[in-house]
């Protein structure tokens, strides 16, 4: 029986399933592959940890899996089709793989694009008999079994991210901490950055008094960034509808 997760908790997996949660919004981070939580070798696992992204055309379809030419590889590395595949002379080779426990419907000839987030875990080689008669061997792409999450890895991936998440709110403190210091010796650079934080509440509460005023200051010394930042700031409070979200 398959277990529903909600999405907004997977979108957290995810970010602490990715490198860093720090080094700025990605969309790797808020990537959830479809079926999440897969069943393989009688061991229940987020594909997202050690998986594989694939794409491609359908060319065959047998009882254990699909035939494929496409790409399959890290996040971010592929795609199907290439962009402007279609305006060359001929479309460009791919190469072929098979993704054995493919749970969908599928048919020769199908496409399964990039934006599908089909994620499986390679698994070995897989050899077929071709048109010629003699055998080929290609890569191995092993699906699992769709399932409800792991009791246990669920709860050291929210530990995880807890750790992480207080470890990300203790380095905002001592960024802000850092920049007051800074702008308060009249560092230019400092005042707009502090001002920056203090309007868009990053590592401290939202405070646009104190933005402005630190905006202000970064200006008087011929800040072209905190300038523009005012600029925004007077065009949105004249026309409310271009408020940022």
């Amino acid at each position: 029986m398959r277990i529903a997760i909600g999405l907004g908790w997977l979108l957290l997996l995810a970010c602490i399933l990715s490198s860093s949660c720090e080094a700025g919004i990605d969309w790797r981070l808020s990537f959830v592959p479809l079926d999440p939580w897969r069943t393989t070798n009688g061991q229940t696992n987020y594909v997202k940890l050690n998986g594989v992204q694939f794409c491609g055309r359908i060319v065959d379809v047998t009882p254990h899996g699909i035939r494929m030419e496409g790409e399959w590889g890290e996040l971010g590395t592929i795609y199907f089709p290439k962009n402007g595949w279609s305006f060359l002379p001929e479309p460009p080779h791919y190469p072929e793989f098979f993704v054995t426990n493919y749970p969908y419907r599928a048919a020769v000839g199908g496409i399964i694009p990039s934006a599908t987030r089909l994620m499986a875990w390679v698994s070995g080689a897989y050899t077929y008999q071709t048109a010629r008669g003699g055998p080929r061997t290609i890569r191995e792409l092993d699906y699992g079994t769709p399932c409800g999450p792991n009791p246990v890895l669920l709860a050291a991936m929210q530990k995880q991210l807890q750790e992480a998440e207080a470890l990300r709110r203790e380095k905002e403190k001592r960024r802000i901490e850092i920049l007051q210091k800074d702008a308060a010796r009249g560092d230019s650079s400092a005042q707009y950055s502090l001002g920056v934080h203090y309007l868009h509440g990053l590592g401290c509460e939202t405070n646009q008094v104190m933005g402005i005023f630190w905006l202000l200051k970064a200006q008087e010394q011929g800040n072209m960034e905190a300038s523009n930042e005012l600029q925004e700031i007077q065009l949105e409070s004249a026309n409310p509808q271009t408020l940022k979200h």
